[in-house]
């Protein structure tokens, strides 16, 4: 059965000996790549070449005018180029 702690608990141990806040004093330390780079790190020298993210939808307090049929609307999704209302949307 395991025993019930408090959060306070684990800041105590983590703010201790860096092993012992783990799973015991005998814990391995994490592999140090001599590079410096952290083993799970990922590859990041092709972040540059993905594409910005897009907006899909938009949401106006006061509504924004469709697109393609001008009525004003809370709610716009994306459509290549355009932001249309349920209407419009080519679902």
């Amino acid at each position: 059965m395991t025993e019930d702690r408090s959060l306070d608990d684990f800041a105590e141990a983590a703010a201790g000996d860096g092993d012992a806040a783990r799973t015991g004093s005998d814990a391995e330390p994490d592999p140090v790549d001599p590079d410096g780079a952290k083993p799970d790190s990922g590859d990041l020298d092709g972040a540059a070449d993905a594409d910005p993210a897009v907006a899909t939808s938009t949401w106006h307090a006061d509504g924004a005018a469709c697109d393609r049929c001008g009525e004003r609307v809370h709610r716009r999704w994306r459509e290549a180029d355009a932001f249309v209302c349920a209407d419009c949307a080519s679902w």
